[in-house]
């Protein structure tokens, strides 16, 4: 017992040590993980389908979604980028708009002096120094894709030699309750991934109908941004929500509780009815957990820890729950009888 628990602690420290000095690291590296659940849902049925092995068939699913993206990419980025500039030049219109419902409020005459399209040209040298700065941030991220892609393409094309790693350093006695931990932390990851695409899906096309109808411009960015920004639960929506209704006001100020409706009643069909049925439960994350998780993860670690807040605590709690809760709170001899999860 004392050896177990010398190597619990040890192997704990180590994670610890490594997310105090680099924590950008973890973040990465569990993207990877992240992604590597994504490729395996279903890279493995399409190998079981055609008779494959298990690594062709993720290798599979990765080389299809890399070739829909870029296509994605070249055939709509000419549509998205006119559409991008469209957004930008609305821009001072929008707020000029905005100043005028706020006539007589504090920050009205602020807008208005603001607001003209000479204050949104930027100075050479400040133009110099954004573009630097995009240049650099556009490199990083690249590099981070590319290493978060290649460790999605490891790991899910053999995710069983990564796991005998991560067990070995655990004692013999701890490593059957590790493993149980391991793959409770897959299905929850599973479970959510599949809530999450499918509620972009419903939310991107539900929202560009709903734009499209009420005759609200650049329906078509606005939904993907939308769509995109659905990844993050509860945040997401709200922040994918503004562009539209800042748009919404520029053309029609009238159309504004007409959009707030329809990002309302699309976020309560897809949070409070599609996407728990399709998890059936398997990650349920409570919503004061997740915000927590989100403030949490966002203020020590920017961008990169919201948008991984939700899938980290989804699979921080079946991991407290398999290997806390049942394995040291509860009765040892319950705990010995109960069925262990599997792959």
């Amino acid at each position: 017992m004392r050896h177990e628990t010398a190597t619990l602690l040890i192997a704990l420290a180590a994670v610890g040590l490594i997310a105090w000095l680099a924590p950008d690291v973890l973040l990465i590296v569990f993207a990877g993980c992240l992604l590597a659940v994504a490729l395996r849902a279903a890279g493995v049925p399409v190998a079981r389908h055609l008779n494959i092995a298990e690594h062709w068939g993720v290798m599979l699913v990765a080389l299809l979604a890399l070739v829909a993206i870029g296509l994605l990419l070249w055939f709509g980025f000419a549509t998205l980028a006119g559409q991008a500039r469209e957004f930008t030049q609305a821009v001072p219109r929008v707020l000029r708009s905005l100043a005028e419902l706020l006539d007589g409020l504090p920050g009205a005459e602020w807008l208005k002096q603001n607001a003209s399209p000479e204050a949104f040209q930027p100075s050479a040298r400040t133009a110099a120094n954004v573009a630097l700065a995009g240049v650099g941030g556009t490199l990083g991220a690249l590099g981070n894709f590319l290493l978060v892609l290649l460790l999605g393409l490891y790991i899910g094309s053999d995710p069983t030699l990564y796991r005998r790693g991560a067990l070995a350093l655990l004692s013999p006695g701890l490593r059957p309750r590790g493993e149980a931990t391991l793959n409770a932390m897959a299905h929850s990851l599973r479970g959510w991934l599949l809530g999450q695409m499918f509620g972009m899906t419903f939310t991107g096309v539900f929202t560009f109908l709903g734009l499209w109808a009420l005759g609200v411009p650049l329906a078509a960015l606005l939904a993907i941004l939308t769509a995109i920004f659905g990844f993050m639960p509860y945040i997401g929506p709200v922040i994918g929500a503004v562009p539209a209704v800042l748009i919404a006001a520029s053309q029609d100020p009238s159309l504004v509780p007409w959009v707030i409706a329809l990002f309302f009643a699309s976020q309560n069909i897809e949070g409070n009815f599609l996407t728990p049925m399709v998890q059936k439960q398997s990650s349920d994350v409570p919503p004061a957990v997740l915000l927590g998780a989100q403030a949490l993860f966002g203020t020590g670690l920017g961008f990169l820890g919201i948008l991984l807040a939700a899938p980290i605590a989804a699979a921080a709690m079946a991991a407290i729950r398999v290997s806390y809760v049942e394995g040291w709170v509860e009765d040892p001899a319950d705990s010995t009888r109960k069925a262990l999860i599997r792959p």
